[in-house]
């Protein structure tokens, strides 16, 4: 049989339970990322009484995860290009897991932020570097839709935060250290978010490194152990699938230094031809974050009270007790019930409703993907949830108001993977660990800027914080309809 390239040597063993266990491996990988990140929100109210936040300091708390995914992502990519993506996960899901467990027992705000940040930094290659990780055991026909599918790990991560809150948090135990210090419950519930993290380490550790990594830094006879791993997996002979790899050169080049050959490698994505693909996917993906994570951030937060009643969503904001400012903080405040801070989850619902939507619109989404192309799948998205943001401005019914605001973040959330997925496409493999971390990484600083934005600003102009969201839902209408389509294996 002649030589053939790893896309064509993936279509020859066919899809079977191979694929599975790298499907399995990176849902709890991409589960895991989000059970971590979702943490934020639960630690912004848990902490408010414990620690006696202001308005600042819960933005602060609320954006130290995402600032260190943010500080990291611009060299992990070198590091996955370079020793791989396995290496760099399983590294990372160490480093991460290790140091949220440190995380839980910090005593004070200002330590435990910055232990946040320093999970977040080794987060970032749990979250960006899944999605290559995932599509590099596919061929190009199996690509959308399993990347679709394992995104459904997202909603199955929200719906599993509200219910382990459920089951924990009504105990409100907690364990005396000492006179100053004791383990309240919020630190427990930080240890069961880890879970799919470890389920993701175990399983990382018991699969080959991607074939298209590996035949990228010249090896050959390794990529050929991962394609038979795979096609043993599958239950079928490697002898009959009779498979010869061709030989492809690597790209990478030492420059007599590790930052000199970082910024040659990176130069790669900012030349033609693919410039103009990497910042497309860019902004767009940047624009998703800054909607969809900026403000998923906070919706346990901002829907932590009674919200029955006609009320818009900012008319709830400004009545929400979170926001109250804290005693003290305001010199013209003197109503000591304005000022009470409030440390309980009162609506857990609420964020399993935000799952389940998740997964429906998660589903959605791979069956339309096999009927329209995907970038208009992408813009269809968009578009809805920018129709339903500019809606909120005048809906007053309370089941509308939730249904709108959650479709509002979900529909381009859902959105993450499957745009992520064009860098995979249209990027060759010795530019795609790094073209996925940047990219991530940017992105999430929209996530920070969203982030901080209704931390900051929500509580005082409410609806011109709110329709800056549905403007960048504008714009990226527009970027999706010019994704690129080019494939390159």
């Amino acid at each position: 049989m002649p030589a053939m390239d790893v896309d064509t040597a993936l279509s020859t063993i066919g899809y079977g339970f191979g694929q599975v266990i790298i499907f399995m491996v990176s849902f709890f990988i991409y589960m895991y990322s989000v059970t971590e990140s979702m943490t934020a929100g639960y630690l912004v109210v848990l902490t408010s009484c414990e620690f006696d936040t202001s308005h600042k300091e819960k933005t602060l708390l609320a954006n130290s995860l995402l600032a260190g995914m943010v500080a990291s992502g611009l060299f992990i990519g070198f590091l996955a290009d370079r020793y791989g993506r396995k290496f760099v996960i399983r590294l990372a899901l160490v480093g991460a897991l290790s140091f949220s467990v440190i995380s839980a027992f910090m005593p004070d705000l200002y330590s435990l932020s910055v232990l946040r940040m320093i999970v977040g930094t080794f987060l970032s290659a749990v979250a960006s570097l899944q999605v290559g990780f995932l599509g590099e055991f596919h061929a190009i026909k199996w690509r959308p839709i399993t990347v679709a599918i394992c995104s459904q790990s997202q909603g199955l991560a929200l719906i599993y935060c509200p219910l382990v809150g459920m089951a924990i948090l009504p105990n409100n135990f907690n364990v005396d250290i000492s006179s100053s210090y004791n383990l309240r419950v919020w630190r427990f519930l930080m240890m069961f978010f880890m879970i799919p993290g470890w389920l993701a380490l175990v399983g990382i550790c018991l699969v080959p490194e991607t074939p298209h990594f590996l035949m990228s830094v010249n090896k050959p006879d390794q990529a050929l152990l991962a394609l038979k791993w795979i096609c043993r997996m599958n239950r079928k002979k490697w002898e009959d699938v009779d498979i010869t790899l061709s030989a492809e050169t690597s790209s990478s080049t030492d420059q007599g230094g590790f930052w000199k050959t970082v910024w040659y490698e990176y130069k790669l994505l900012f030349s033609k031809p693919h410039v103009f693909k990497f910042f497309i996917c860019l902004f767009l993906i940047f624009g998703i974050f800054f909607t969809s994570i900026g403000l998923g951030i906070w919706f346990p937060v901002i829907r932590n009270m009674d919200n029955s009643g006609s009320n818009r969503l900012c008319d709830l904001v400004n009545n929400n007790p979170t926001f109250t400012n804290r005693e003290g903080d305001d010199t013209n405040s003197t109503d000591s019930e304005s000022s009470k801070c409030n440390d309980e989850m009162t609506n857990l619902i609420d964020p399993v409703y935000y799952g389940l939507t998740y997964i429906a619109c998660f589903i959605l989404a791979s069956v339309l993907v096999h009927c329209m192309t995907r970038k208009y799948v992408i813009a269809l998205h968009i578009l809805i949830s920018m129709v339903l943001g500019i809606s909120l401005n005048i809906m007053k019914q309370s089941t509308v108001v939730l249904i709108f605001f959650v479709l509002m973040m979900v529909l381009p959330g859902v959105l993450i993977p499957l745009a992520t997925s064009v860098l995979v496409d249209c990027l060759p493999v010795n530019l795609r660990g790094k073209a996925l971390c940047m990219v991530r990484s940017l992105a999430r600083f929209g996530g920070v800027l969203g982030s901080t934005m209704i931390g900051l600003f929500i509580r005082v102009t409410c609806d011109v914080t709110f329709n800056i969201f549905n403007l960048c839902l504008a714009i990226c209408v527009v970027l999706a309809v010019f994704q690129p389509k080019d494939i390159v294996t």
